[in-house]
């Protein structure tokens, strides 16, 4: 089995940059996964089903380490004052574990899709798909709202944010 890439922080670059534009790729995703839904279905692009389905997997698994070997620690550093923060930090880690269970299932109907299995069940991967998507934005508004908020970010952080790296409002 080859080994999953991971995302790096580069000498100098902001953890934070890094995330911010994880999280944009990761609501990309989201928006082509919306597409794939809409069109069923009658109007299905075999191709992006299984374009999206390559990506899912490890898009979500390799920035989940990042944010549990990297991210997370930071803000369990920057605010270990704040009593919930733990509890926080475990409850986004249950959530990144179930993520990635649905991600693998997704991935599987995304795949049958594609290649235009007659068993599919459209209803059912129609539902998949949306309720996939819509978990993962409501995670990174979450993560935006309460983890990337101006309270948390130092200076440093706030050199690299600007108003199209706040993800969904």
């Amino acid at each position: 089995m080859a080994k999953e890439a991971t995302i790096r922080v580069a000498q100098g670059e902001n953890p934070i940059a890094v995330l911010r534009k994880a999280h944009k790729e990761q609501l990309l995703l989201c928006d082509q996964l919306e597409e794939i839904a809409d069109s069923l279905p009658d109007s299905v692009n075999r191709q992006k089903c299984i374009y999206a389905a390559r990506a899912l997997g490890p898009m979500v698994r390799v920035l989940h380490r990042f944010e549990e070997d990297v991210v997370f620690p930071l803000f369990a550093e920057r605010l270990k004052e704040h009593e919930d923060i733990e509890a926080t930090l475990n409850r986004l880690k249950f959530e990144h574990c179930e993520d990635e269970c649905f991600a693998e299932e997704l991935t599987e109907a995304l795949h049958a899709l594609g290649a235009n299995r007659p068993d599919i069940n459209i209803e059912a991967t129609g539902y998949m798909l949306r309720g996939f998507f819509e978990a993962m934005r409501r995670h990174i508004a979450f993560e935006s709202e309460h983890l990337l908020s101006n309270e948390t970010l130092t200076a440093a952080d706030l050199l690299f944010t600007d108003d199209t790296d706040r993800g969904p409002s």
